[in-house]
């Protein structure tokens, strides 16, 4: 029996198979499904070129059809979109002010376990999150698609499908419902 091998890096999402080759093309063909269904960060540029150190564009943006459509995407308030609290709901004032969300990645993950597991809205909108933080009076991030996208990419907390839906991973209900600090009294 002869043993293939193959090793995928893509800037150290390394992926390893050894093996039978009909047991690496099986590998090979579910990571590249996976592949071409996940949106994949440029890495970074080198010193010297355009973007590096001395270069004038540093921001990293998503690949592909995204990174247009981040570009064009501008939040608005979402206006059918009640958080007051209204019948047997907790608005989303009370639900926020039990967590300590100390940056955006942690403010995203608590409005977009609310919108989806308290409000039970599907689906998720970038706008809905967008008026999560207008209705708390919070500083919103200035480009909400690339924070959004970045949670999904640095924490894996969310899923950034388009601009019109962004889902809640169960790694990051687990991380609200369990590793999340909670505010003393709450």
């Amino acid at each position: 029996m002869t043993t293939t091998r193959i090793r995928i890096d893509l800037s150290q999402g390394i992926i390893e198979a050894e093996g039978s080759e009909e047991f690496v093309r099986a590998i090979y063909g579910d990571f590249k499904g996976r592949l071409e269904s996940t949106p994949i960060a440029p890495t970074p540029p080198a010193v010297g070129e355009k973007g590096g150190k001395g270069g004038k564009d540093t921001t990293a943006r998503p690949a592909g059809d995204k990174s247009r459509r981040a570009a064009n995407y501008a939040p608005k308030i979402a206006k059918d979109l009640d958080l007051s609290g209204k019948g047997d709901k907790e608005s989303l004032k009370d639900f926020a002010a039990r967590y300590e969300a100390g940056s955006n990645f942690e403010r995203n993950l608590v409005y977009m376990y609310y919108l989806s597991q308290i409000l039970e809205k599907s689906p998720v909108t970038m706008d809905d999150v967008f008026t999560c933080y207008r209705s708390l009076q919070v500083k919103a991030p200035t480009d909400l698609y690339s924070s959004l996208f970045d949670t999904a990419r640095h924490k894996g907390w969310v899923d950034v499908k388009s601009t019109e839906n962004v889902e809640i991973t169960v790694p990051g209900i687990n991380h609200l419902e369990h590793d999340l600090p909670k505010k003393p009294n709450a």
